[in-house]
């Protein structure tokens, strides 16, 4: 954790340039082409791949417009080249701050023509400020119709066990992560144990209400504890999800022994900023991207 954390820290101080050198491990690039241009690479080495516009905490609609647009023309791309791929959308980056009815009006739209094209949608979920109008969101979407979209609970805080047998009878498809957004005491468990063992709770109750689970997680531990949950279900109801260049080689693993692997693959002109910030709030995966990029620098060798 201490070369996470000693990573994030020095890469504001660096040349742009240099901290494009460490996020092209986990951001496919600026544009759309150059998320395609992953996608094709990840398809050929049997990993699906959930596609997501880098933004979030706008504070104009044209911001928000702009946003939805790039999403419409992701759809599109999508369509013919990838229907297995999926998308991930941040609320703050629809509108949630700006305008919660903007946000809702927008999503609609994005959900029905995601249906259309059979193409699956999550609602990301950002700090706790935002949960109850993430959720009341995906509940009016599922209302209306729309069974392919998904949401993230994160097991750091300590109300989503309640939000998930709320949810229970719609058997959803949760993404399951721990969270990296800091949070206070009185909201979130901050032991790292606690964690992992509210993320174990969340996946036995998702598979009990018969909902889609989506281990999302580079977790050891969680990893084996999960498979261990899994193994009664079909790989069809299933799925676990990593980021994009982060431990490549235990998802090479997940795949031989059978399992559905979906790569978030996110991709924007805000990529600078998302990558300082990620990094920051979440030490853990620069640990994991530091560990990899050292480990290739003694295989090369």
């Amino acid at each position: 954790m201490h070369t996470g954390r000693a990573l994030a820290g020095i890469l504001p101080l660096l040349p742009r340039s240099i901290v494009w050198a460490v996020a092209k491990r986990y951001v496919a690039g600026s544009t759309l082409e150059d998320a395609l241009r992953v996608t094709d690479e990840l398809a050929g080495r049997n990993r699906l791949v959930k596609l997501d516009v880098l933004g979030e905490q706008f504070s104009s609609r044209e911001q928000v417009m702009l946003m939805m647009a790039e999403y419409e023309r992701a759809l599109g791309k999508l369509e013919h080249d990838h229907p297995s791929a999926t998308l991930s959308v941040m609320m703050t980056g629809f509108g949630l701050r700006l305008d919660p009815e903007l946000c809702w009006e927008n999503l609609r739209r994005l959900a029905n023509d995601a249906a259309e094209r059979a193409i699956g949608l999550t609602l990301n979920m950002e700090d706790s400020s935002t949960v109850d109008a993430t959720l009341d969101i995906y509940r009016r979407l599922r209302a209306e119709g729309f069974e392919g979209v998904g949401v993230v609970l994160q097991s750091r805080l300590r109300r989503t066990l309640d939000d998930l047998a709320a949810l229970a009878h719609l058997q959803p498809r949760v993404r399951i992560v721990k969270g990296i957004w800091h949070e206070p005491e009185s909201v979130a468990y901050l032991d790292a144990q606690e964690i992992r063992r509210n993320y174990v709770a969340m996946l036995e109750r998702l598979i009990t209400c018969g909902g889609y689970p989506e281990v999302a997680t580079h977790d050891e531990w969680l990893i084996e504890r999960s498979l261990g949950l899994l193994a009664g279900l079909s790989p069809a109801r299933c799925e676990f999800q990593m980021l994009l260049g982060v431990t490549p080689k235990r998802g090479d693993g997940l795949i031989a022994g059978g399992h559905r692997l979906r790569v978030y693959v996110p991709y924007g002109q805000d990529w600078y900023a998302y990558s300082l910030r990620r990094l920051r709030e979440n030490p853990e995966m620069a640990q994991y991207i530091a560990r990899d990029a050292i480990a290739e620098l003694f295989t090369a060798r």
